[in-house]
């Protein structure tokens, strides 16, 4: 069973604002697992944390986040489906 957070919850673990994380949903860098409560799991917050370092610690711009993401995302199913296969 996935863990359940609500936003104000989730913005204290990134530390950042309500407005930001709403920008990533707007963006559609973050698909929420309730999007219409603003509720997120453990993957959500994970993807919010990286997205903050991505921007304040490296100073990767809003074209950049997508490709990223999308990179990412790729590498993650591509180990998933390694497993499976190796399994």
């Amino acid at each position: 069973m996935k863990l359940r957070r609500r936003i104000e919850e989730v913005c204290v673990m990134c530390g950042t604002s309500q407005e930001i994380i709403l920008h990533f949903i707007e963006e559609e860098w973050l698909h929420p697992i309730d999007r219409e409560h603003s509720v997120f799991d453990d993957e959500d917050v994970a993807r919010i944390k990286l997205i903050v370092e991505l921007k304040n610690e490296f100073g990767v711009n809003d074209e950049a986040i997508p490709i990223i993401l999308h990179l990412i995302d790729q590498l993650n199913a591509f180990r998933s489906y390694r497993r499976e296969i190796e399994s």
